[in-house]
């Protein structure tokens, strides 16, 4: 039979590139050329799967925030399967937005070195607002389900707070690409400990029958 071309495995392989460039050197000295020898593929196989270097850039933005989610998907369903309350699954998926281990730092930098770019262009803008948008809506579902259930009281705003939740945790995102020593990343973690004890106070009905599924979350 003919081998059939693995399209998404070389686009995966080739912006694994521009990642690696843009940490050792910078965002800004990403090049095809330099994006092929990176990912240790040909020039025309870059320009193959990509027309243009804002195309490149795009889909490896799309990529990188992509893997963000399917990491904070799994670390929910891991507080999920041990019965965690609403309010310890949602500050497990903030938690992982942060800067605490040498991977997440990658990531938190590229995000933000991208987003320094997305200021002048349209294409990444829409990527990144849309990744905010999914967030912010991710935070107020987890306090609607707090309100079902009774770890949320009525009175808290659940818009007001995925923009304020979220806003707390892109700042300590920002703040943690600076400031790396232990006692800030103990502080960051607190932070969103302590937002998610002020917003989740109360009991949980719930807590003696089987968890809210991490899929509304």
């Amino acid at each position: 039979m003919p081998r059939t071309a693995d399209h998404d495995g070389r686009r995966a392989q080739i912006t694994t590139g521009v990642r690696e460039l843009a940490l050792a050197s910078g965002l800004g000295s990403v090049t095809v050329a330099g994006t092929a020898k990176a990912a240790g593929v040909s020039v025309g196989l870059v320009q193959h799967y990509y027309d243009s270097k804002e195309s490149l850039l795009a889909d490896t933005l799309s990529r990188l925030l992509s893997d963000i989610e399917v990491r904070v998907d799994a670390a929910i369903a891991r507080a999920e399967r041990d019965h965690a309350r609403i309010e310890h699954m949602l500050g497990t998926g903030l938690l992982e937005l942060l800067p605490l281990s040498p991977a997440h730092r990658d990531e938190t930098y590229l995000r933000h070195a991208f987003a320094g770019l997305a200021l002048d262009n349209p294409a990444l803008a829409e990527h990144q607002r849309a990744f905010d948008r999914r967030f912010r809506d991710r935070i107020t579902q987890a306090v609607g389900n707090g309100m079902e259930c009774g770890e949320v009281t009525p009175d808290i705003d659940s818009v007001l707070e995925g923009e304020a939740s979220f806003a707390l945790t892109q700042g300590l995102a920002a703040r943690l690409l600076l400031d790396q020593d232990d006692g800030a990343r103990s502080r960051a973690r607190a932070a969103i400990a302590a937002r998610m004890a002020d917003v989740f106070g109360g009991p949980c009905a719930r807590e003696s029958q089987p968890p809210i599924s991490a899929g509304h979350i």
